[in-house]
């Protein structure tokens, strides 16, 4: 699940480059950060990802786990490996909106899918988690406050800041909180089956 999240993630961001509406709050600014490091936005996601680790390690260490270190190396590795195949630039207006409703549709899943796991989170979906539980806050609302700062920080930075930013900082709390209860539900239900079947 883990992988899988990961892997939909890394896809989703490529998919809002070459929508070219402007980028998700996060990947907005990693976007502005990585124009003032220098550096490719892949690897400033796996640097910004593991230092939010480190900083939770000290804060609330047991939001941390095998799926954190995971998720913060393997976005990345995907935002790469797929950037050669799906960021090919221009494209038709309805091609452009076609990956801004995949992106939407694969960042929200990917993140519950891989949050779900219960094997730890990484980076903001971490902060995320530890201020929606100290703030006593539904995942949703938390999400639509940290994408709010993310995405004013970095379009100061220099990042792209677009409709597809605003849409996303509407809608991603709402999937990525689906995406949670859905697996949830699942679980359960294939719980009571298991044990009904003994």
């Amino acid at each position: 699940m883990v992988i899988v999240g990961s892997m939909m993630m890394g896809a989703s961001i490529d998919l809002f480059v070459q929508a070219d509406f402007g980028l998700d709050p996060l990947s907005l600014f990693q976007a502005g950060l990585g124009r003032v490091l220098h550096l490719s936005l892949g690897t400033t996601s796996q640097v910004l990802m593991i230092s939010i680790i480190i900083l939770l390690f000290f804060i609330d260490r047991k939001r941390i786990g095998i799926g954190s270190i995971l998720n913060s190396v393997l976005v990345g590795a995907f935002i790469k490996w797929f950037s050669p195949v799906i960021c090919t630039g221009g494209g038709t207006a309805a091609g452009r909106l076609l990956c801004l409703l995949a992106g939407l549709i694969l960042m929200g899943v990917g993140i519950g899918t891989y949050v779900a796991a219960g094997l730890g989170e990484a980076g903001m979906d971490a902060m995320m988690m530890y201020l929606s539980g100290k703030l006593k806050k539904n995942v949703n609302v938390t999400r639509i406050t940290i994408d709010i700062l993310l995405s004013i920080t970095g379009f100061l930075l220099g990042g792209k800041l677009g409709g597809a930013t605003v849409v996303s900082m509407l809608v991603n709390g709402y999937m990525i909180q689906f995406t949670i209860e859905l697996i949830g539900r699942f679980r359960r239900n294939k719980a009571v089956i298991e044990i009904g079947g003994q």
